[in-house]
């Protein structure tokens, strides 16, 4: 088309109300508003939930203390797995003993110092 086709057409016209805003338009505009906040926040509500943080060594090895002698003997067997620490032959032969006697408190005392690591 040439620029004389273009400035002879006349200008488009539109009815008065579709050229000003009015307060049906600010409320969909509202709504609409709404709408895009509360999808975004439902995209993002997993990100923002706190994840519960696991006991550490110290408070599990002090949990292992209060339990019978022998399931509190096998946590902290479990504990020291997990820790990849290893057990003594005494420990290990406090896993089967009918009486552990102080193993388990120095076991205890030695997962909850920090990684446990002998040599």
């Amino acid at each position: 088309m040439s620029a004389e086709v273009v400035a002879s057409l006349h200008p488009p016209r539109l009815p008065e109300a579709f050229t000003t805003a009015g307060p049906a338009d600010l409320l969909l505009a509202f709504g609409l508003g709404l709408l895009g906040f509360g999808l975004v926040f439902w995209l993002i509500a997993p990100a923002l939930t706190r994840r519960p943080v696991p006991p550490s060594a110290r408070a599990r090895a002090k949990a292992a203390r209060a339990l019978p002698p022998g399931e509190g003997m096998l946590a902290l067997a479990e504990l020291a797995a997990q820790q990849g620490t290893g057990l003594t032959l005494e420990e290990q032969r406090a896993l089967y003993a009918r009486d552990p006697g102080a193993t388990p408190e120095a076991l205890a005392d030695r997962l909850a110092r920090g990684r446990g690591r002998w040599l």
